[in-house]
């Protein structure tokens, strides 16, 4: 009987170790208070020409701050997704960027409320940029894509 008990307790031992390895193993992605974001393309390790499209899935609906939707703060290489001048803003759930240098580098997402304050839900990755602009300012935005804003020099709503 001992012996029975004693494996039943490895076996929920087990089992639980893999409900939480499942947890951890979607890359990119964070939720917070039911709120999930994931960049779906280009995916994490992903060699990328400029420019390039980055694409999200979000629980919520993004757009505007005007219209009440959250939206997402894009920032690179460690940049602070909070300052506007290291951060591009998209208001729908895609957007072009360039004049990120040839090289390896970090895209965070942050998911925002409609009043820019951060939720606490981002996702990350890496990317390996070929054709980049040297010298340039790391993810200045080009063209716009779905809801995508200007610059990032202002809110631009």
């Amino acid at each position: 009987m001992r012996g029975r008990m004693r494996l039943l307790g490895v076996a929920g031992a087990l089992f639980a170790l893999a409900l939480v390895a499942a947890a951890c193993s979607s890359a990119g992605a964070s939720t917070g208070g039911g709120m999930t974001l994931k960049i779906s393309s280009p995916t994490n390790g992903a060699s990328v020409s400029e420019p390039f499209k980055v694409t999200f899935d979000s629980s919520v609906p993004l757009g505007k701050p005007t219209t009440g939707d959250h939206h997402v703060h894009l920032c690179f290489d460690g940049g602070s997704c909070d300052e506007l001048s290291q951060s591009v803003i998209a208001y729908g759930n895609s957007v072009m960027v360039s004049n990120l240098s040839p090289g390896m580098h970090t895209i965070e997402a942050s998911l925002r409320n409609a009043d820019h304050s951060d939720t606490g839900v981002s996702a990350t990755i890496s990317v390996d940029v070929s054709g980049g602009s040297a010298g340039s300012q790391a993810g200045s935005q080009s063209g716009s894509s779905t809801g995508a804003s200007g610059p990032s020099k202002g809110y631009g709503y």
